[in-house]
């Protein structure tokens, strides 16, 4: 179960590529050029077909997830954690970082929102009607971490992309059996799966947006500063009474996250963020209007009712109409027309989330938890019950996770 749990994650966080009548195959590429070196190959193509676009827009996704992967090595942050894109995920240990600056996050969250706009630019001239055709065997994926231009070990998709998604004491057996199997399907992906790589590069982009909205530069060069301070007033990096020097680190991280709610977060990103929240849905849509229509079956990534997945996973009857009741109801959240509900308002008084995201305000989390700080955003109305996000786990037999990061 781990290992398929795996493999459907990993080609939902990764599965960019399609099929029709005849299949175009960029595996070769992407082993050999790397990521890098395949948006280059296909940004030269002068006249591109609606497959060499989605190719180079899976490609430009990836090179988004890189980058940051890159600057997370370069600097020596090994696991930060969070569950922010790019920051999840533990890679190998730099023995020589540089020295760690403020403006890093800052910039990571810059690099993913413009990774995910260009790959945004260069599918949108692919209409519905486009022939799209991509094959990709996944295990020709790599992440260039040192940027040396070289695959080296701890590069491959699989060693990155499983712990995110097994518990760690699962992390070398699943490995195993993914080795035994021949590692990561071949996935082939059709025109439908364009409207699945937009929404999908909406969610990137919507997250780096709010992060963008919480500045962390200025705070993260204060605790900086302070926690140097302690440590030279104290004589170094010495023991200390009770923690140890992880656990200082991390009481760090929890205050710059503290102090960077409380800040004025910017209006500009918090409403781009809604935009880009308001096309996953729209994208997704699309996706399963096209995903209907298909009559073919071959390598499916998400299938209809008369086709199989390569993923090797059963996909329960009717999940289309589950899951389109959940985009509804996040649809009716994102507009301000359901509100999320709170401990102490009730069930006919909640937060309007579209009312905080177009006017934003900083994020006392004592206040928020008592509610004092949202009492701006409270008003009476339908408060969401969340039965749309229960009957699709009950539907998926309690998986909501992993088919919600699959269907995105």
């Amino acid at each position: 179960m781990s290992r398929l749990i795996c493999i459907t994650a990993i080609t939902a966080s990764l599965g960019m590529f399609a099929h029709a009548a005849q299949a175009q195959d960029y595996s070769a590429q992407f082993g050999k050029l790397g990521i890098n070196g395949t948006v280059a190959a296909l940004s030269a193509i002068e006249d591109p077909t609606p497959s060499d676009r989605f190719a180079l827009g899976g490609a430009l996704f990836l090179q988004g997830i890189e980058a940051t992967f890159q600057e997370r090595y370069r600097v020596g942050i090994n696991d930060l954690g969070l569950g922010i894109p790019g920051l999840s995920t533990e890679l190998n240990f730099n023995p020589t970082p540089d020295p760690f600056t403020p403006n890093v996050i800052s910039d990571l969250f810059t690099q993913i929102g413009t990774s995910m706009d260009r790959a945004q630019e260069v599918m949108t001239p692919i209409p519905s009607a486009d022939d799209v055709s991509v094959t990709l065997d996944l295990n020709q994926i790599w992440f260039d971490i040192n940027a040396n231009e070289v695959r080296d070990a701890g590069e491959d998709l699989l060693p990155i992309m499983v712990p995110l998604f097994v518990n760690r004491w699962q992390v070398q057996d699943t490995l195993a059996a993914f080795e035994a199997a021949g590692g990561a399907p071949t996935i082939t992906f059709d025109t439908s799966d364009v409207a699945w790589l937009q929404a999908y590069t909406h969610v990137f982009a919507g997250t780096a947006e709010l992060g963008m909205a919480f500045d962390p530069t200025d705070v993260i060069a204060k605790v900086q500063t302070n926690a140097n301070t302690i440590a030279e007033m104290r004589g170094g990096p010495g023991p200390m009474m009770f923690i140890s020097q992880e656990d200082e680190k991390i009481a760090d991280i929890v205050t710059i996250v503290l102090d960077v709610l409380e800040q004025e977060p910017d209006p500009i990103h918090t409403r781009a963020a809604l935009e880009d929240f308001r096309a996953v849905i729209r994208h997704n849509l699309e996706f399963w209007d096209r995903v209907r229509a298909e009559t073919d079956n071959k390598r499916e990534f998400i299938p209809n009712a008369t086709q199989q997945s390569a993923l090797g996973m059963l996909f329960p009857e009717n999940i289309d109409t589950a899951w389109q009741a959940v985009l509804a109801e996040a649809s009716m959240v994102l507009e301000g027309e359901l509100l999320i509900p709170h401990w102490r308002t009730g069930d006919r008084v909640g937060i309007n989330i579209n009312k905080w995201l177009e006017h934003p305000s900083p994020l006392d989390v004592i206040g928020v938890i008592a509610g004092s700080d949202l009492a701006p955003y409270m008003e009476r109305g339908r408060v969401a019950t969340g039965d749309a996000i229960a009957q699709f786990d009950r539907a998926t037999g309690g998986n909501f996770a992993l088919f919600a990061f699959t269907l995105n």
